[in-house]
């Protein structure tokens, strides 16, 4: 009776370890890294031929990899400046009305490309608003660093204007806000990527309408922060 019972209690012993085994929870895969674009009509990448693939965050996701999640929170027209207005005077264009904005601060980033300026540049924004301009600026970027998820914030250099439109003008983008943007990412310690540096040197064949790059330009923009990320990240 005793050498039945040995063997039938092993076996029993044995089914309830397969069966734990069987039913325990499968190991969670790796979270995703996630960068979040934030920015104006170029982050959107308007002019780009195909949404899904030219576009600069979507050329970014493909040199980034399946192991990264890249979100595209640009708006068009949209401001550093809180109270920006379009040429027309339209009022709200300031990044921080728009429904992108409170969009990525939920989109628990990593890292934060970080890329407005253009916009302001226009008389209707500039004129007598060069320190709030400034201030406003600051504070979208403290926004992003006080996350929870302690992102790397990227500073993005307003793109070169290869030619004059809509009231978004080189004299103030070039003169002005630029060089202001290196000033401060160099300041509070923040990488930046030049990309008015990288379009001016290869604004021949890089604009589709002299303010935003054609596929070819968002491709050089991509590359450019995919790189700074890879250093970053080592």
């Amino acid at each position: 009776m005793k050498k039945f019972l040995i063997p039938t209690l092993a076996f029993a012993m044995m089914f309830q370890l397969v069966a734990a085994e069987a039913t325990a929870p499968a190991t969670d895969a790796p979270a995703k890294i996630v960068v979040t674009c934030v920015g104006d009509s170029i982050t959107y990448s308007h002019g780009a031929s195909k949404r899904n693939e030219t576009t600069y965050p979507a050329v970014l996701q493909k040199l980034l990899g399946e192991d990264w999640v890249v979100h595209n929170f640009g708006h068009n027209a949209r401001t550093a400046l809180d109270e920006g207005r379009e040429w027309n005077g339209q009022q709200g264009m300031g990044f921080r009305k728009s429904p992108n904005f409170k969009k990525s601060l939920e989109s628990k980033p990593n890292f934060v490309l970080f890329m407005l300026g253009s916009n302001d540049s226009k008389k209707i924004n500039w004129e007598g608003n060069e320190e709030t301009f400034k201030k406003n600026y600051a504070a979208l970027v403290d926004e992003y660093l006080a996350l929870d998820t302690n992102p790397i914030v990227i500073i993005g250099i307003s793109p070169y204007v290869q030619k004059d439109r809509w009231e978004i003008n080189e004299a103030t983008v070039g003169g002005k806000i630029a060089p202001w943007q290196r000033e401060f990412a160099k300041e509070r310690g923040l990488p930046y990527v030049d990309i008015y540096e990288l379009l001016k040197a290869n604004s021949t064949d890089t604009y589709c309408d002299g303010i935003h790059p054609n596929d070819k330009g968002y491709a050089l923009i991509a590359e450019a922060f995919a790189n700074k990320i890879r250093e970053l990240k080592k």
